[in-house]
């Protein structure tokens, strides 16, 4: 037993490193200003860290902290408002019955077969939204479907687009005479309705009145006057006339033989840019960039390229991609095709992936769907006992302790 003196002497080390570190009412936890706590020089101790646990942490209980552990189990019922129309043994609970205008609202429920009377259908929250038609003929017109007589037995049987009596709206009828034009009531003023609606001042087939189609005059120019041709001008045949992207700025045309023709290039000619008179700026090309030629800035200004329609992002462009013209390979199933940094590119489509490693197929599965590929590709489901995948994960269900398949 160490004796009074004994105790002394093991305290008094102690007790002569305290002054050097801490202050008063300050404890000492080993050697604190070895272990860099203390300021050195100074007679102030750095705050050590706390060792001091959080009121009643030490008696809480940790596992009142833990959410409560829940069981997951393979499910094979599906859940709503997937069900198993298709009857398809592997891939199961694949119909939507919100979303499938093939089931829609449940099995067999079809949205679908009304296009003969003009009319289309989604399902839209179990129910079919049925909605009528815009077609086009045989030579490409519009054709607006409408139901006009308000009986869904025959859909929407009325085209508002070519129908006199309902002309642009169900009621709206035509004076006498006048055909119904894509939603109109006849022509515009000044133009003529030939089968179409012609201007009969400018219309080489039309000149003056439907099916006055003009001809080459005898006798005729010979040479011609540059990019002139004959047409129809002010209502009269044979009379010298522009060809298309050209121009008569110097005003000579009315000459005749004797004129210059139609001299001026107004598709490029950056002084008369898509027009006599029309002048670019010092910074600018005249282009067709595909609404006709106009003053535009330089393709350089802007990083881009010039190629032969306008300007290109030979970077990102997959009709222009690394160069002018040069197209991308289109898309393969499921895929997209793109243009990155110069190089075409493809990617699969959200949910989907090339599972079986053929570039020629495509991406080819379904992640969202498959059985064997259910969010990843070879990420199985147990498809024996019936698990379908769901929008990309196995079917689970909570259940007990017992464990085990869940009906």
């Amino acid at each position: 037993m160490l004796t009074h003196a004994a105790w002394v002497a093991v305290l008094l080390p102690i007790a002569a490193v305290a002054p050097a570190c801490a202050g008063n009412n300050e404890a000492i936890i080993g050697q604190d200003c070895d272990l860099g706590f203390c300021d050195a020089g100074a007679d102030v101790v750095a705050t050590p860290p706390s060792f001091t646990p959080p009121p009643d942490a030490g008696d809480a209980d940790a596992s009142a902290s833990q959410p409560p552990h829940v069981l997951a189990c393979i499910a094979t019922e599906c859940p709503a408002p997937y069900a198993d129309c298709s009857k398809s043994p592997s891939f199961r609970c694949q119909t939507n019955l919100m979303n499938d205008p093939a089931n829609c609202g449940a099995c067999g429920v079809s949205c679908l077969g009304y296009g003969s009377i003009n009319m289309g259908a989604s399902c839209i929250n179990g129910k079919c939204v049925f909605e009528c038609q815009l077609k086009q003929d045989s030579n490409g017109a519009p054709l607006d479907f409408r139901d006009c007589n308000g009986l869904i037995d025959d859909g929407c049987e009325t085209d508002i687009a070519g129908d006199a009596e309902n002309c642009g709206a169900c009621g709206n009828v035509c004076p006498a005479g006048q055909r119904c034009i894509n939603g109109k009531c006849g022509c515009a003023s000044g133009m003529l309705d030939c089968g179409r609606c012609v201007n009969p001042r400018f219309d080489d087939s039309h000149c003056g009145a439907c099916g006055n189609r003009c001809t080459t005059p005898v006798p005729a120019c010979s040479p011609m006057p540059s990019q002139t041709f004959y047409g129809c001008k002010n209502s009269e045949c044979g009379k010298l006339k522009c060809n298309s992207g050209f121009s008569d700025c110097n005003g000579d045309l009315g000459k005749g033989c004797a004129s210059d023709g139609c001299e001026v290039d107004t598709s490029k000619d950056p002084n008369n840019c898509g027009g006599c008179g029309i002048a670019c700026g010092p910074d600018q090309d005249c282009r067709d960039d595909g609404v006709g030629p106009q003053c535009l800035d330089k393709c350089s200004k802007s990083g881009l390229t010039q190629c032969r329609k306008g300007c290109k992002d030979l970077l990102n462009d997959k009709s222009n991609c690394g160069a002018c013209n040069f197209f991308c390979l289109p898309a393969r199933a499921n895929q997209d095709s793109f243009c990155s940094k110069g190089i075409c590119e493809t990617a699969c489509l959200p949910g989907f992936a090339d599972c079986n490693g053929d570039p020629n197929d495509g991406c080819e599965t379904d992640l969202t769907r498959h059985p064997a590929h259910c969010g990843a590709c070879g990420h199985e489901c147990d498809f024996g006992v019936g698990q379908p995948c769901i929008e990309g994960k196995c079917l689970m269900t909570e259940c007990d302790a017992g464990g085990g398949e869940t009906k």
